[in-house]
């Protein structure tokens, strides 16, 4: 006499699959309401920081050193903020007079959009005129190369020179850069606020763009480089930045900055985790700017490891501008 088997109830599967994801999604509303209440105030910016208004709204800066024919205006790059330029700047300073600032929606800037190529470079427009820096020497890290190549397309004839340190000044798309906007704002926050304040997290990465030569972190510069990403207005601004393609423009744009006759110099690092040593001839070749200083065991983060090798390569760029005049 055969047995019959026992048939399970119809839909039991799928009434326990619909109890685990119920389960996994009030345990991860919980854990994200946990840690928004947990960072829920945003930090306050530092006391004494210089401000200057461009566009209706306040641009923090640094500035370093005494008047001089060629100021040198520094622009950082993505999730930076001055503080990145601070050992290059010491070094420049004692014969250039140097400034920093603040990109819109990083560091201390008022957090206030659009964040787009042009907004940036029209910031450093009004910011240049506020300051009365005339025929600047422009050096940009990374994304900031991209604010100078709009910079100089949309305002011919300003600068004196271009610097381009571990950056192509290329605008490139961010793989699933639209999903973030389709996140509920809970798990968004709670998301950002785990990145920005693990400090493991935080220093392997800064570690790993470094390079092999990156000096120690220590809790200081773990704190200026976290506490500009948690006062208010710092979430909105990251997910807007990632919501778009990175910063720059295309490569004929930046092969008619060649071109117009600008003077440019090409920093890398051998070791950069972002772009090659193809890359900075490719970018030297498109400026017309000559061969293109690699710094040997320098990483993405080329000013933070090398600084002396970087004021020196900017000095003598600096040096030859006005040998020509």
């Amino acid at each position: 006499m055969s047995r019959r088997k026992k048939r399970r109830p119809k839909g039991l599967l799928r009434i326990t699959l619909l109890g685990v994801f119920a389960g996994l999604f009030f345990a991860t509303t919980l854990i994200s309401e946990i840690t928004v209440l947990t960072y829920e105030r945003p930090v306050a910016a530092p006391r004494g920081l210089t401000y200057v208004t461009t566009n209706g709204y306040q641009t923090h800066y640094v500035a370093w050193g005494k008047p001089s024919r060629n100021p040198i205006v520094l622009i950082h790059g993505a999730f930076e903020s001055t503080y990145i330029w601070g050992p290059v700047a010491k070094l420049l300073g004692t014969s250039h007079h140097v400034e920093a600032y603040d990109l819109k929606g990083y560091g201390y800037t008022t957090h206030v959009g659009p964040y787009n190529t042009q907004a940036l470079a029209h910031q450093l427009a009004a910011f240049l005129r506020a300051r009365h820096l005339e025929r600047p020497i422009l050096v940009g890290h990374s994304l900031g190369a991209g604010v100078i190549a709009q910079f100089v397309v949309d305002y011919p004839h300003v600068a004196a020179g271009v610097v381009f340190l571990d950056g192509d000044g290329l605008s490139t798309s961010i793989p699933a850069s639209g999903v973030s906007k389709w996140i509920p704002s809970l798990y968004r926050t709670a998301l950002y606020d785990t990145l920005v304040r693990n400090n493991w997290l935080v220093r392997t990465i800064f570690e790993a763009a470094c390079g092999p030569a990156c000096p120690p972190v220590t809790p200081a510069v773990l704190s200026s480089i976290e506490r500009p990403l948690e006062v208010a207005g710092a979430e909105q601004s990251f997910f807007a930045y990632a919501s778009q393609p990175i910063v720059g423009v295309s490569a004929s744009q930046v092969a008619h900055l060649g071109a117009t006759g600008v003077r440019a110099l090409v920093i890398f690092g051998t070791h950069d985790i972002r772009f090659s040593s193809q890359s900075a001839r490719h970018t030297a070749q498109r400026l017309r700017a000559g061969a293109p200083v690699m710094i040997k065991n320098a990483g993405h983060l080329a000013l933070w490891s090398h600084p002396v090798e970087v004021a020196r390569a900017i000095n003598t760029f600096a040096t030859s501008l006005s040998a020509a005049k």
